[in-house]
């Protein structure tokens, strides 16, 4: 596998619409997420964390992203989308949005700034092995964030379902709120009513 293949592809959707992204018989993300995440950013503006530089991994059907923008008004909001039909619609939400910067290709393997996110929003799907997932683990993915993050910087990513939550080493992580959410169509189909806020900060 080459270097481009790893860094970005152009995948066929089963389904690609406003509303569904379903590939390789699997639900990418689905517009049932949109309550969990509403009530994700009304809560996170409440907590008046610094939002001035965002991260965010994984563009979607763009729901978060709407939600950063409204909800913690950042003055730099980069998004990383691996996936090159996808990043056409992040090039699109991108235009009439100040301080958004669109890049394609795997965050992982992406020059990122060292210390320059306040805030960092992960909701990446795993392709499996077509983007090369297996050769980084999850506590790998911390130590990339523990570079590119502040000091006084917090990660946030989705929590579903309403068992633990892992810890990481180097980061506290701490629960803000357990929610009760309209039903949540799950990669499989399986269907979820619980989810988390979840935020990590260095330690």
């Amino acid at each position: 596998m080459d270097k481009l293949k790893i860094e970005n592809f152009n995948l066929k959707f089963d389904i690609k619409n406003k509303d569904l992204l379903v590939w390789n018989n699997e639900i990418i993300m689905s517009r049932t997420e949109e309550d969990y995440f509403k009530k994700m950013f009304i809560i996170l503006e409440k907590l008046n964390l610094c939002a001035n530089s965002i991260l965010e991994i994984g563009f979607g059907l763009g729901i978060s992203s709407n939600l950063i923008q409204k909800h913690l008004l950042p003055t730099k909001h980069h998004i990383v989308e691996i996936e090159a039909n996808i990043f056409k619609d992040l090039l699109v939400f991108s235009q009439d949005k100040s301080g958004v910067v669109a890049t394609l290709g795997d965050w992982r393997l992406t020059d990122l700034p060292e210390k320059e996110y306040d805030f960092i929003f992960h909701d990446a799907y795993d392709y499996g092995a077509i983007s090369e997932y297996a050769k980084f683990s999850y506590d790998d993915h911390y130590l990339i964030f523990s570079k590119i993050l502040k000091d006084d910087g917090v990660i946030c990513h989705p929590h579903f379902g309403d068992g633990p939550v892992r810890d990481v080493p180097g980061f506290k992580t701490t629960i803000v709120e357990r929610l009760k959410v309209s039903p949540i169509t799950m990669w499989d189909q399986s269907i979820c009513e619980d989810a988390a806020i979840v935020l990590r900060r260095k330690c």
